[in-house]
């Protein structure tokens, strides 16, 4: 399934289109717990980062095969790779009332297989979830 997303109103959506994905493809909940996860945080994070709270374009393609669900993100917000990009110290922001930062943490500890190219103007990000 792959749809088009421009703003963060529609992350219901891409919750929704998640779990249907996984649940015609006989995938088990948890399986569809941790994309659903993984695509909040990429979804919530490109929209106030790359898109400055705005709307831009956020193509997902999901596919399901062999107990295992296969996403591809792609935005086109400035360059960034979450797989090189520093862990922010959780503790340190927990001590100074700071939000967030755990988004790169899930997304490397709950996708696999994680890769990351930019072409065309676009972030492109394509990993594995396994329940």
């Amino acid at each position: 399934m792959q749809r088009v997303f421009t703003s963060l109103s529609e992350l219901p959506a891409v919750l929704d289109m998640t779990e249907e994905t996984c649940r015609r493809a006989g995938l088990p909940d948890e399986l569809a717990f941790k994309a659903q996860v993984v695509l909040e945080e990429l979804f919530v994070n490109t929209f106030m980062h790359a898109y400055k709270n705005d709307e831009g374009p956020a193509k997902i393609t999901l596919e399901a095969a062999k107990e295992n669900l296969f996403i591809r993100f792609a935005d086109q917000g400035p360059a960034f790779d979450p797989l090189i990009a520093e862990t922010p110290d959780l503790q340190q922001r927990f001590a100074e009332g700071t939000p967030g930062g755990a988004g790169l943490i899930l997304l490397r500890t709950m996708a696999e297989d994680l890769h990351y190219t930019r072409q065309d103007e676009h972030n492109i990000l394509e990993m594995r979830i396994t329940g």
